[in-house]
């Protein structure tokens, strides 16, 4: 690994603008992506190839929904192992794997004597979806900088249009082969590209925030100068990283050794869902809820069963349902390449408000299109040409919102220790939607009829819009350790069982934050690694002497150093727990109660909980409020 970093540091350092994209970067992300072409393609080519299938297999209509839907309850158990294989191996290990799957499946699927070994095969590759779809994002935005991540992020999703694109020209020339060959080379030479891919991608870095959480500094560091634009940045990057996994931005390590850290993912789920912080709890609720409507707008209804829905509404000929087909592909390619450029520009929130907009509004026409129709037999030519307009339409809206963003946000809101399996969570919520609807369309059709299923979905997308509206904040031009603070409220840090004398002390300090939440003391800007941090943590450590000289003036050092970024003298001036007892019963009550409260949150390893309570802190100190007295009477 040493020897890969080194031949990696040696590429010369790409040379733009601060304000452009790092070329380095840019390749490492589309690499990464090229997992999720293959990914599409499979989506694109099975909408075809599941015409002959039937037709030579005798399969059923169930039959066809099972087997284009188990590839989503595969890719849902793999979604859920995948966050923690990624923490253990890190992230490029993870593609790896997920090329691997997709190739025996595709080879499974390539040979396909009978139904059982098919829907063996369409199962393993579905693991290697579900790896693919949580990994390549993470990787992308774990490398971008903020003025890029939208474009590095979104970039997985582009791939799967182009795949998708590809597996439905795939269709249209292969279907002129005999009927059992074509479909079974529709299937099979996606084994190809996956693997040339499992191997090209060891020639890629690994993530630097993954490797900085495994204490191996200098190689984050490293990796961190050449996917950014200038040694400035990347050393700011380094010392944000630092500081939300726990270490001491000051640190000069190479290596560190990450002691009672959890660096492998341990303990994640009951941070994410057992005993999530407020902040977190805001998080999840907003990434699943994106994942959730992403499908339940009825996405997939039109990407896979594209072919039956232009059946219906009027089209009978192969050739030509196959080419409405690759219309779509071309519409959702073509505008989700345009909105990799506008998520960086005109930002998530208003782009996904405007896409969820258009989606209603394309798909109530769809549904009165494809009602129309069918109720004249598909003999109305404006009925035909409103549900294929209306069909392009909602697929464009889709992919210059929703789609993208779907993956660029799960992709950056959790914090770093939370990141991987919070986005396999999200990813999981995700492949049980797709699975969902592409298992239940045609027997949902048959229910309520075509015209039915899409105005139902309007309906979904209509709940969506006032979602997005509500719970999600602007995330553009952020850093991955910046986007935390957006969903923190006040209140969030309130001690269980702590009173409100204490809590007011804290509640009454809290730290400023500017419109983009960043963190501010002494009427200016409180950043990693700065000079003023450091006088920040001084009188922070100040205040909290005078606080404990009220039990016999018990010293806390103002030297820290790399494995305790916050306060060093603390746990060690204080010792085991019962010794803080003794300490904490012979002060005032007052004191009492305040420093229970600091101490908890100094000692915290939630990311940006220890530097807000040095902020709180430190802003009590410089509005002098008088220590020696008791504060209770000033307040």
């Amino acid at each position: 690994m040493d020897d890969q970093i080194s031949s990696e540091n040696a590429v010369e350092k790409p040379t733009e603008e601060n304000n452009g994209v790092n070329r380095y970067a840019l390749q490492c992300a589309i690499v990464a992506s090229i997992v999720s072409i293959i990914f599409g393609y499979d989506t694109g080519v099975m909408s075809g190839a599941m015409v002959f299938i039937e037709e030579e297999l005798k399969t059923n209509e169930v039959q066809i929904e099972v087997l284009t839907g188990i590839l989503n309850l595969c890719a849902l158990v793999g979604s859920l192992l995948a966050g923690r294989t990624s923490d253990i191996i890190g992230r490029r290990y993870t593609i790896v794997l997920a090329s691997i799957l997709f190739m025996l499946g595709s080879i499974l699927m390539g040979w396909g004597p009978s139904y059982p070994v098919l829907l063996t095969g369409r199962c393993t590759a579905g693991l290697g979806v579900g790896f693919a779809l949580m990994v390549a994002p993470v990787y992308s935005a774990e490398i971008a900088t903020a003025s890029h991540r939208g474009l590095l992020a979104s970039l997985p999703h582009l791939c799967i249009s182009i795949g998708i694109l590809i597996g439905y020209l795939v269709n249209y020339f292969f279907s002129k082969l005999p009927m059992h060959i074509g479909w079974r080379l529709m299937l099979g030479i996606a084994a190809i590209p996956s693997l040339v891919l499992a191997f090209g991608i060891l020639k890629m870095p690994e993530s630097p925030r993954w490797l900085i959480l495994q204490g191996r500094l200098g190689e984050g560091k490293r990796i961190l100068d050449l996917v950014s634009n200038s040694p400035e940045e990347a050393e700011l990057r380094f010392q944000d990283i630092k500081t939300a996994a726990g270490i001491d931005p000051k640190c000069k390590d190479e290596v560190v050794k990450m002691e009672n850290k959890k660096t492998h993912g341990e303990g994640v789920w009951k941070e994410l869902i057992l005993r999530p912080t407020p902040a977190v709890r805001r998080v999840l609720l907003t990434a699943l809820g994106i994942h959730f409507f992403q499908h339940a707008t009825g996405i997939e209804a039109v990407l896979l069963y594209g072919p039956k829905i232009f059946k219906k509404a009027g089209i009978t000929t192969k050739d030509k349902l196959f080419l409405v087909t690759i219309g779509v592909g071309i519409m959702k390619t073509t505008f989700i390449f345009t909105a990799t450029f506008l998520l960086d520009k005109v930002g998530r929130r208003k782009l996904l408000l405007t896409s969820v907009g258009g989606m209603i509004g394309a798909l109530t026409m769809l549904g009165f299109g494809l009602t129309m129709a069918q109720n004249s037999g598909g003999k109305l030519v404006w009925a035909l040409v409103l549900s294929i307009v209306s069909a392009y339409s909602f697929v464009a809206f889709f992919s210059i919102g929703l789609g993208p963003i779907t993956w660029v946000y799960s992709s950056e809101v959790f914090p770093l220790k939370l990141r991987a399996q919070g986005a396999s969570l999200g990813v999981a919520v995700n492949r049980v939607m797709n699975a969902t609807v592409s298992m239940s369309f045609l027997s949902l059709s048959k229910a309520i009829t075509t015209g039915g299923a899409f105005f139902m979905f309007a309906g979904i997308a209509a709940v969506a819009w006032n979602f997005f509206f509500f719970l999600m904040p602007e995330t553009k031009g952020k850093s991955l350790e910046e986007i935390e603070a957006l969903f923190q409220r006040d209140g969030d840090h309130k001690v269980r069982g702590e009173n409100d004398t204490a809590y007011e002390l804290r509640n009454r300090t809290d730290t400023f934050r500017d419109e983009g939440g960043r963190r501010l003391a002494d009427d200016g800007e409180f950043e990693e690694g700065t000079l003023r941090n450091r006088v920040v943590r001084k009188r922070s450590l100040q205040v909290l002497r005078v606080c404990c000289s009220h039990a016999s003036s018990i010293l806390v050092d103002v030297h820290g150093n790399c494995h305790s970024p916050v306060i060093h003298g603390l746990s060690e001036d204080l010792g085991e727990m019962e010794e803080r007892e003794r300490v904490v019963k012979r002060m005032p009550q007052f004191w009492q109660e305040a420093f229970v409260a600091a101490y908890e949150e100094l000692t915290s390893d939630v990311p940006g909980v220890r530097d807000a309570a040095i902020g709180e802190i430190a802003k009590m100190s410089v509005q002098s409020i008088n220590l020696e007295s008791n504060p209770s009477r000033s307040m």
